[in-house]
């Protein structure tokens, strides 16, 4: 299911103020990701999904930023905090993170080894 260029274009619109920004790629969440830290071949970790997050509300941008997202394992964020406690930015990570694995889990989108976000998503936010 692609996401259709209205879609698209709502989304790039209606930036939140989340502060993504405002990254300096100093890697301090990268650093105190647990997810990162024991599954990097799985996940892109945080500063990763932030730049990625930038990009997806940028009006010019065409990509599909959120089944990039999904590829790169968005959908193993346990939503934790830890990367937006130690953010020197105060960045709402968690925001974004939320939102890339809702969207990516509504898409029914898989990532590199084709796991299926929605399953992941539905277990985490405890629908099944």
């Amino acid at each position: 299911m692609q996401m259709s260029r209205s879609e698209a274009t709502r989304m790039k619109r209606s930036r939140p103020d989340w502060g993504l920004e405002r990254c300096m790629t100093c890697y301090m969440c990268l650093a105190g990701c647990p997810v990162y830290a024991d599954h990097a071949n799985l996940f892109l970790g945080p500063i990763g999904f932030v730049k990625l997050g930038n990009m997806l509300f940028n009006r010019v941008d065409v990509a599909d930023r959120v089944k990039l997202a999904a590829f790169k394992g968005v959908h193993h964020c346990d939503l934790c905090g830890t990367c937006q406690d130690v953010c020197p930015q105060h960045i709402k990570i968690v925001n974004l993170m939320r939102l890339l694995k809702s969207m990516s889990a509504g898409r029914e989108l898989s990532d590199q080894y084709q796991l299926p976000t929605k399953a992941l998503h539905e277990m985490i936010e405890g629908f099944i």
